[in-house]
């Protein structure tokens, strides 16, 4: 697991559970689609579920990268596998989609993780910039879901998962107009197919990420990250594996009925001010 910032006195809040210290098996036999798993919060997600018992089929841009970690998992026991797949494109997702459920025997649970933003300046937002970033954050998410669904059905019922951002439900000082309307639409989409879903035992649902510490946010200046993590009343950045956890939650039987919410997994950022919070990452 990666070194997590946090600022000078920041309080402990537990000890973070490693995939393989996690136990039971809370997932045992449920056929999972999960997209973006070749770095970051999608990688540990599919490592996770796949350590609770699932059989999860990723997905990745990068050429040969999401079958790579999955013959990972493969050499360690676990089910998994792992696509080249462009998201944005319906017809290779749905043959995506298609492989999958041939290969697991059906599908189960759908997590939509994967998203690339289009980021510009409002006044600098092309429209090119903004249909790059509605086509990534969000038709991939249409896409997904709705090539899943017939298979969700089929197996009477399952589980869908949207990630969003805090981003959808507030504003903010910095240039994503396009990132907030494509995950405030996830929100908005996320309750409807809750809607649509119920009759059928399908339950959706989405989560809200705070700062969450990937490969690319170990990049970012420090004075920023500072900022960013002063936002949080945790006063910590998020470790991926806390978003895999209520990932994991929200896949398992024991959310079978919460459908229809969204469940931040921010350090508090959405719900309480912290503007007067200062710091230095220690």
């Amino acid at each position: 697991m990666a070194n997590i910032p946090r600022l000078v006195g920041a309080p402990d809040f537990g000890k973070l559970v490693a995939p393989e210290e996690s136990l039971g098996k809370r997932l045992e036999g449920k056929r999972v689609l999960l997209t973006g798993t070749t770095k970051g919060v999608g990688r540990v997600t599919q490592e996770l579920l796949c350590a609770q018992g699932a059989f999860v089929c990723g997905s990745g841009r990068s050429k040969g990268v999401a079958a790579e970690v999955a013959n990972e998992l493969v050499a360690k026991g676990y089910k998994a596998a792992g696509f080249d797949v462009d998201l944005s494109d319906y017809e290779a997702v749905k043959k995506w989609v298609t492989d999958c459920a041939e290969l697991m025997g059906g599908i189960d649970i759908v997590i939509n993780n994967a998203s690339h933003p289009g980021m510009a300046p409002f006044g600098e937002m092309t429209p090119d910039i903004w249909a790059y970033g509605i086509q990534n954050e969000l038709d991939l998410v249409y896409n997904v879901c709705n090539c899943a669904w017939p298979y969700l059905i089929e197996a009477g019922g399952g589980s869908i998962i949207i990630t969003s951002s805090t981003v959808g439900l507030q504003g903010s000082n910095s240039p994503q107009a396009c990132h907030a309307a494509a995950k405030g639409a996830c929100l908005a989409l996320a309750r409807q197919l809750a809607a649509e879903g119920g009759p059928f035992g399908i339950r959706c649902n989405s989560i809200t990420p705070g700062l969450v510490w990937t490969e690319a946010m170990s990049n970012i200046p420090k004075e920023m990250a500072q900022g960013l993590i002063a936002a949080q009343t945790t006063q910590q950045a998020i470790d991926p594996l806390d978003i895999a956890y209520a990932y994991l939650f929200l896949a398992s039987d024991e959310s079978r009925f919460i459908t229809a919410v969204n469940l931040p997994v921010d350090g508090g950022c959405a719900g309480a001010v912290t503007g007067g919070m200062q710091g230095e990452i220690a």
